[in-house]
């Protein structure tokens, strides 16, 4: 079982580099058309190129998931322990939501029992998570009705071989409910295995890949909990979560450590702006990558900002490029090349006396466990993962190659 995990990890994990390559360029390039800088494009066409733009975000949270699901099944991730408040969490969760609710013309509320405390110790970020899956699928299959949420302390409805919830000082239950197409007694437990939906005609009708159940039921055991589900075709779903109040230190301790974050996708006009006002003007950034496609979103993306843009698809042709230009600025270096990788390359470059300070961002699309530690060990001075979300990018080059102050206009 060790073995099969490890070479599963390894699999996934090289899968995601080679997706995370393509999609790169894909979203950097889609996500430039989409804002047209040069007002060459008609309304249809930055239309179809907000198409792909959403379309390569959709790959992108797809492979996420993937991601989180196999870290989550491996026992390689630590829960993150600390105070949840419950309003702030329940007023979120209702702003996130409630858009969708009144979209589809559905009844949303989130009613928080009495006797709750007004906070409980868990890992936030984790507990969101599954909380937003759950709600995401409440408003998917539901086309009339409502969804409602119900937070309460819980005296029973849980397995009694849960250690952690039997023994724990008190529970927390969240049951999400809708009133949407519900699932067969036959199918609700087969709900909870990866890519599964309820039937062959609903995957059809409503899409969707069942990841998201699979990853919630992980994350609820990480927590210490439950997540069990109540049904009836055509009536609705009640999904329930069991949490203990306080997760303790001893419960996460079972599971081993991750530091990693998977990408992130934002979206904004703010970082165009930025670009737009020239920021990398005089200044030289190398780009290190074996990927054409990479380099030529990369450049196409600072060259907007005005850098003068050099390219090297080797760790060999990077320190060729240095020792031939003494005025790169910046580089931002790819990590998986063939013969001399990334790794190798930085630390190439910080034995020479005039580059042992040069700033070097590592731009990866490996993204498992200890990357960012091993590329900062091996000389970078930031990471950065693939695919390069444009906010994202920017805010690791500002430290080492600052952007000028944008001053709002006031009416």
């Amino acid at each position: 079982l060790a073995i099969s995990s490890k070479y599963k990890s390894e699999f996934i994990a090289n899968m995601s580099h080679e997706l995370r390559t393509p999609l790169n360029s894909l979203l950097i390039l889609a996500e430039q058309l989409e804002d047209n800088p040069d007002n060459t494009m008609t309304a249809r066409q930055v239309e179809y190129a907000s198409v792909i733009l959403a379309s390569g975000r959709d790959l992108l949270e797809l492979l996420n998931n993937i991601l989180d699901l196999a870290k989550a099944e491996s026992g390689t991730v630590v829960a993150d322990l600390s105070s949840v408040a419950v309003d702030d969490l329940r007023n979120a969760l209702f702003r996130e939501f409630e858009h969708v609710a009144q979209g589809g013309s559905l009844g949303f509320s989130i009613d928080v029992a009495p006797d709750v405390p007004q906070t409980i110790v868990t890992d936030p970020q984790r507990f969101r998570q599954v909380l937003k899956n759950l709600l995401a699928n409440a408003f998917k299959f539901t086309e009339r009705g409502d969804v409602r949420v119900r937070i309460a302390i819980a005296h029973n409805g849980w397995s009694r071989d849960v250690d952690s919830l039997t023994d724990a000082a008190g529970v927390l239950s969240i049951a999400v409910r809708d009133t949407g197409i519900g699932i067969g007694i036959e199918e609700q437990q087969r709900v909870f295995e990866a890519f599964a939906q309820g039937d062959g005609s609903t995957a059809r009708q409503y899409g969707g890949t069942g990841l998201g159940l699979s990853i919630s039921r992980e994350l609820v055991t990480l927590l210490g909990g439950e997540i069990t589900v109540t049904s009836t075709l055509g009536r609705g779903s009640t999904f329930t979560v069991y949490l203990p109040l306080n997760l303790t230190s001893t419960v996460a301790a079972a599971f081993a450590q991750t530091s990693e974050s998977k990408g992130t996708v934002t979206h904004g006009r703010r970082q165009n702006e930025a670009l737009d006002s020239s920021p990398f003007e005089g200044r030289t950034i190398l780009i290190v990558d074996d990927d054409f496609r990479n380099v030529f979103a990369l450049t196409s993306l600072l060259e907007r900002g005005r850098a003068n843009v050099l390219a090297a698809e080797s760790g060999e042709a990077a320190l060729a490029a240095l020792a031939a230009s003494s005025d790169i600025d910046l580089v931002l270096m790819d990590i998986m090349m063939p013969g001399m990788d990334g790794y190798e390359t930085m630390r190439a470059i910080r034995l020479l006396d005039a580059f042992a300070s040069l700033p070097i961002i590592a731009v990866t699309g490996k993204v498992m466990s200890g990357e960012r530690e091993r590329c900062l060990e091996a000389g970078a001075n930031d990471y950065v993962t693939k695919p390069v979300d444009t906010a994202e990018l920017l805010a690791a080059i500002g430290p080492w190659l600052p952007l000028p102050i944008l001053v709002t206009p006031t009416a």
